[in-house]
């Protein structure tokens, strides 16, 4: 038959939408070298890295939980891979592993927020703000555009695995058979 058409699998689906957004999120030119990083980005994580060390050391200073003390090491141990995370980030193709630093960003400030409960709006609203910066200036010089039209075919991947994924059932536990113990009483 010349005009009948297979139905599109959830596969080809995912293939479709993820073509998409490879061509909505691919930067027209050059991709950035490995090693380079431009100096907006280079300011950006300099600012945001003495504001957090600020924070996290005047927090020091006060009684906290031994969970707090844990999630501010870890808050720290996060803010050393930064770098690491920029120069994965900015050659990293739509194919590629572009979120490594929007991830690691969204963690540090569930980590903050576990860790310096008691922040004062000024604080938090600088925190957000360097946060903010950093996130920008990766965009504006990585591999990967971040633009409307990137961002909605983005949106309609993660929409379609959501919908898509699968649920494994959930195992039924064996229960063992008891052998009876013969009674002692013989």
């Amino acid at each position: 038959m010349l005009f009948e058409r297979e139905a599109l699998t959830p596969t080809g689906r995912k293939e479709v939408l993820m073509r998409l957004f490879g061509a909505a999120a691919r930067r027209s030119g050059e991709r950035p070298a490995g090693s380079h990083v431009p100096v907006e980005v280079l300011e950006a994580h300099g600012e945001l890295a003495a504001h957090v060390r600020f924070i996290l050391e005047a927090a020091r200073n006060r009684n906290l939980s031994r969970e707090q003390q844990r999630l501010m090491h870890k808050a720290e141990r996060l803010l050393d891979s930064l770098p690491d995370s920029i120069l994965e980030t900015l050659p990293a193709g739509p194919e590629g592993n572009w979120l490594q630093l929007y991830r690691k960003l969204v963690q540090m400030h569930g980590l903050l927020e576990d860790a310096v409960p008691n922040l004062d709006a000024e604080e938090y609203t600088a925190i957000v703000q360097k946060m903010v910066l950093l996130a920008e200036a990766v965009a504006a010089s990585a591999a990967v555009e971040v633009s409307a039209a990137s961002m909605f075919a983005l949106l309609l991947v993660q929409v379609h695995l959501n919908k898509y994924e699968l649920v494994k059932p959930r195992r039924q536990r064996r229960r063992r058979k008891t052998v009876a113990r013969k009674s002692a009483k013989k």
